[in-house]
């Protein structure tokens, strides 16, 4: 069951810690933590973390999940949504109505994940390997630049210190689980060490390795989605060296995938072959002259270097160097016939690579009665993107290049930025008060097309270089009003440079809009948000917790950027010559309303966690012109998730059920082709269950986790899947072993 909250990380841990232990506590972050104004996460044992505009699940929750990816862990979230199929490779994220891939920022230890090919996933991070994931809502920090305008999820690996225990100097652990909609078995080991007490450089190793293998999914009717297995294997190596009051942690995740795939991965059906077809090819080729085999492989490698004198507040300062890189290799069999010009021909490669260094510090000192932590930093990115396509067809043709050519709607290309920040935050009394600012300068250049047709001069194509710059400003504010009940806002202003497919997306010389788009303006936004935080222990019961938050928010995005479709131009003006493939539409907004509520007791837990959102273009992306405006495209249906649980410390025992109720969506564009509208959807209610038992005695060193999806096995098309069926019942369980 894909679960909305964490709950028991273990009945034996309840015995040794009450609730009353670990509620409503302010945590105070460290000096290597982002400094950001922090109200407070409250830890409830057992209880997903909660701060102002930001959720961190916890260990235990992604454990008790079992999921298969990021974006099924997140899915449950208030404001998150899955975006996309729920076939492997074919899922991306939605946040408050920004469902685009560069809108959503997602780093791994600290490296930029991201993966723009059409019609494919965009995260591929094994969940075994994760420690905790970070969600903030919304554009609200200086930190990050150049889009994210629907937030940013930080992605943090596992440490040998998360596994070891005190004293021990290593261990192991093993684990195994099954899923039985598809028949998948999951395998993984991990292996975790430190050096002696007393040594000269203490040190920390974790390595671990996790393998899926599965058949298809099938739907809750019974039928096969077809095309959707899973054949992964994933290995994580992390070092960390105490160097006195430094730090340096080396890590290294590396995933890789083969399996017969759609080219376009987010989508439902793959069409069956024809009675023709099977006479022809027989059965198997048949169905596979429908697909392509796909290699991908994925990989991130952080290097960070903190250093944090106590004798010096001036200096907590953080050097980050990363590397991201995703390829996908594809390749159709080679009885095929057609060309595929439109969906990466007979052979494709397509590789994204994003490096960077991060170097920060944060000085922390006072003025009269105000407490300052003063954070600057500077940032060094480069993205680079190669691709390449084989049509078969063409290898006789000089203007295609002999049939080899980078996709003319997928250009290689390179973007570069340097950025410098700073954010104040200031303290005084129960009032914190957080400016801050942000410049950017981007550097997009496209790769020139060794194929004529598409690098023709007199069409518009040109693929020189293209800067976009300016400045980004965020003000945070917060009081904390009495003991129990805090209040916050956000206000910020940013933008983000084209990527490089808008820049220099071409067609050919025959089409309506063939040219480059090198004329794109920043797409800008003004993000608003606000609410309040209530805590408090002894409730209903002695030592028991409650923590509750409810945040408004909303979005105006000015000059988005769409591909030219529908009404070209201004009616009454003068169609160029050479129209460029993208354009600048009047903007749109996005607002709406989330709480989330979570309640523990040393024999049980609640929570409640909903979201409602609205938004329209203004026009709407076929006609910007249009006196009418047009609901936004991306915005998810409104959603509850209820969870209930009890927990048996004495037997090792927790379990719950889970309820997760979305509403339909009728509020979807009229006058959009369907190329990019969504058709209406039905409302739901999904239920669940879940069970983990804890040993003790002779078993303690051993942990069963036992879940449930779509216990009623109910048939359910979710608005952003985009009409793909959700997979029926499945029973999952993990066994695990240390060693």
């Amino acid at each position: 069951m894909i679960g909305a909250t964490a709950w028991a990380a273990g009945p034996a841990a309840s015995e040794a810690s009450s609730p009353a232990s670990t509620t409503a506590s302010t945590t105070t972050a460290n000096r290597t933590q982002d400094t950001a104004t922090d109200l407070g996460k409250v830890t409830i044992y057992g209880v997903r973390s909660v701060a102002p505009g930001k959720t961190s699940i916890t260990p235990n929750e992604i454990e008790r999940q079992q999921a298969l990816s990021v974006q099924q862990l997140l899915d449950n979230l208030p404001g998150v949504d899955l975006n996309g199929s729920f076939r492997p490779g074919g899922q991306s994220l939605n946040m408050w109505g920004f469902g685009d891939v560069e809108d959503i920022r997602v780093q791994l230890d600290g490296a930029n994940k991201g993966f723009e090919k059409y019609r494919q996933g965009s995260i591929f991070i094994e969940p075994e390997l994760i420690k905790r994931i970070t969600v903030d809502k919304g554009a609200h920090s200086v930190r990050y630049g150049n889009g994210g305008f629907g937030g940013t999820i930080l992605v943090e690996s596992k440490d040998a210190e998360d596994l070891l225990r005190p004293g021990e100097r290593v261990g192991g652990l093993v684990k195994l689980g099954f899923a039985s909609n598809d028949d998948q078995r999951i395998g993984s080991g991990s292996l975790f060490a430190r050096s002696e007490p007393g040594t000269a450089l203490p040190w920390q190793f974790l390595i671990a390795v996790t393998g899926r293998d599965s058949g298809d999914q099938t739907r809750a009717d019974g039928s096969v989605y077809e095309f959707s297995e899973t054949h992964s294997r994933s290995v994580l190596a992390k070092l960390t060296v105490n160097l006195g009051e430094a730090r340096l942690t080396l890590s290294d995740i590396e995933g890789r995938g083969k399996a017969w795939a759609p080219f376009a991965a987010k989508r439902d059906e793959v069409p069956a072959p024809t009675p023709a077809e099977i006479a022809r090819y027989g059965e198997r080729e048949a169905w596979l002259r429908k697909v392509l085999w796909r290699d991908q492989v994925d990989r991130t490698q952080s290097l960070l270097w903190t250093w944090a004198p106590t004798a010096n507040p001036l200096i907590d300062l953080a050097v980050r160097l990363t590397q991201s890189s995703s390829k996908q290799d594809d390749s159709r069999p080679d009885s095929i016939t057609s060309d595929f010009a439109a969906s990466l021909g007979k052979e494709s490669h397509a590789s994204y690579r994003d490096r960077q260094l991060d170097v920060s510090n944060t000085a922390r000192f006072e003025t009269g009665s105000v407490r300052h932590a003063l954070a600057t930093g500077l940032q060094a990115q480069r993205h680079d993107r190669d691709t390449l396509m084989f049509l078969h067809t063409k290898t006789t043709d000089a203007s295609y290049h002999y049939g080899w050519f980078q996709p003319y709607y997928m250009p290689s290309g390179e973007q570069r930025t340097v950025s410098g920040w700073l954010e104040d935050e200031l303290r005084w009394g129960a009032f914190t008060l957080t400016p801050g600012l942000r410049y950017d300068e981007v550097r997009t250049a496209g790769q020139p097309n060794v194929a004529p047709r598409y690098n023709d001069p007199k069409a518009g194509h040109d693929y020189r270089a293209v800067y976009h710059r300016g400045w980004s400003q965020h003000l945070s504010a917060s009081w904390q009003a009495t003991t129990r009940t805090a209040l916050f806002a956000d206000a910020g202003r940013t933008w983000r440079a084209p990527v490089i497919d808008e820049l220099f997306e071409v067609q050919s010389a025959a089409s309506s809009a063939p040219a480059t788009s090198r004329g794109l303006r920043k797409e800008r936004v003004t993000a608003l948000r606000g609410g309040a935080k209530y805590e408090r222990g002894d409730w209903l019961a002695q030592g028991d917790a409650l923590a509750a938050t409810v945040t408004v928010f909303r979005n105006l995005v000015h000059d988005n950027i769409h591909k030219r479709f529908g009404i070209l131009v201004e009616p009454g003006t003068e169609r160029p010559p050479n129209m460029p493939f993208y354009r600048n539409l009047p903007g749109y907004r996005s607002e709406g309303v989330e709480a989330e509520t979570h309640y523990e007791q040393r024999g049980g837990f609640a929570s409640l966690s909903m979201a409602w959102m609205r938004g329209e273009h203004r026009g709407s992306i076929r006609n910007p012109w249009a006196d009418k405006n047009q609901p936004l495209i991306d915005i998810g249906a409104p959603k509850a998730v209820v969870v209930i649980g009890g927990k048996w410390p004495a037997l090792g025992l927790a379990a719950g059920w889970q309820g997760k109720f979305v509403a339909a969506q009728n509020k979807v564009p009229d006058d959009e082709i369907v190329a990019y509208a969504l058709p209406r959807s039905k409302g739901y209610g999904l239920h669940g269950l879940f069970a983990q038992w804890q040993g003790k005695g002779r078993w303690s060193e051993s942990r069963v986790m036992l879940s449930v999806d779509n216990l009623l096995n109910r048939s359910v098309q979710p608005y952003l899947a985009e009409a793909v069926y959700a997979p029926g019942r499945n029973v999952k369980l993990t066994v695990s072993q240390r060693l």
